[in-house]
Formats: C-alpha cells, structure tokens, sequence
C-alpha cells in the first residue's frame, strides 16, 4: 500500500503481552498482601482478579473492592490506580514476534505508538520490554502528556503531526475496539483491530487480525 507512510500501534496488549504481565503483577501484589498457602485457592484469586481486570479497561478500586467483598483482602493502597501503574512496568514483556516485525515494517514506514496511561508508566513499559530502541522519542504519543485520551481523535491527530503525515496515510494497530479503532477511524486514519483471544466477531468491515506477524501479510 504504497499510499500508507506510517504504523502507529497501541502497546498493551498489542505490542505488549498484557495477559501475562498483568497476571505476574496481581501475583507478585496478593503474595505481599495475604498468607493464602494452598496453590489452589491461591490461584482462584488471581484469576478473579483478572476477570474484574477486564483487560485494564475499569478502574482498579473495583478490583479492589470485590477482593474485599468476596474475599476479605483489603489492599493497603490508598490509591490502587497509582500503586498498579507505578508496579505494572516491571513485569512488562513484549509478544514474541513483536520485535521482529516491528523491524521489518520499520524499513519500510515510520513507526509510532499512540497510547493511554501515565507517561512514565507507559514509557517504562516500552524500555522494560525491549522496544523501547525502535522508536523515536516523539514517535512514542501517551495520553498522560495531552488533556485527552483515546479513543478522542485528537490523540490519533496529535501522532500524525509528530510523524508529519496526513491521517489517510496513517494505519493504527490495537485491541481495544471501542478505544483504538474507534478513535482512529474518526480521526481519518485506517484502523486494524487486533485480537489474540479468540475468533470474535466483527461485522463492520474493519480488517481484524490475529497476531502482528499478519500485518506483514498486509504491508
């Protein structure tokens, strides 16, 4: 597509295998807080904690307040949206082809990330994962530096500007529909939903992928 000039991607759960990250990171904060020894029960918390996660779409004082309810765990974090977002980064991995494909596009377009989050949150995501080295520092658009948020297209249009490119020649990469799609299709960029967790539907005529190696198929 030889009218596409730059990829921006999303990074969790995009460039960022955050199914894992997040589990290792529920793990490491309900080992300090509880004295549960049975792996069994142990574990049926955890993924409690990831189902009320929802994939980091809602607030953690909800995930806070149901370990309370049904488990009598109560955190010790006034905060626990800023305690996450100042742990989270440690356990960060990338998805194993990222790296790869990432390079392969890279030879022949500009590269970006358009992300939600604090900025040194996501930023410490990016270096603890490896990636951080494929971008350049102006390329990297978090919403924590701007008043809005995905899926407001003025972030999508703000990485454009960056990049120097107009929104139609912009593709964007990421696995939120209502977040990255979304918010790419209304700011004039073509959007690509990727999902790894299943074959969910999608009737809107949006190209969907699988995995990020498939890009390379497309570009």
């Amino acid at each position: 597509m030889s009218s596409i000039k730059a990829i921006f991607f999303d990074f969790d759960d995009t460039l960022g295998n955050r199914e894992y990250y997040a589990y290792d990171c529920y793990r490491a904060i309900l080992k300090e807080n509880t004295d549960i020894e049975d792996p069994v029960e142990f574990e049926a918390v955890v993924q409690d904690c990831m189902l009320w996660d929802e994939k980091g779409n809602i607030n953690k004082t909800h995930v806070k307040d149901r370990l309370a309810a049904r488990y009598g765990i109560r955190l010790p974090y006034d905060d626990f949206n800023v305690y996450w977002d100042s742990v989270l980064w440690k356990y960060t991995q990338a998805y194993e082809e990222t790296r790869d494909v990432l390079t392969q596009l890279k030879k022949k377009y500009q590269i970006g990330i358009i992300t939600n989050g604090p900025s040194d949150g996501q930023r410490n995501k990016l270096r603890q994962s490896g990636l951080a080295d494929l971008f350049a520092e102006d390329h990297i658009i978090v919403s924590g530096d701007h008043p809005f948020a995905k899926p407001d297209p003025r972030l999508f249009l703000a990485a454009c500007e960056k990049l120097g490119v107009q929104p139609c020649e912009a593709v964007h990469v990421g696995d939120i529909y209502a977040r990255d799609v979304l918010g790419a299709y209304r700011a004039g960029m073509t959007p690509v939903w990727i999902w790894t967790q299943g074959d969910r539907k999608n009737h809107s005529g949006v190209r969907k992928i699988h995995s990020l190696r498939e890009l390379l198929e497309i570009y």
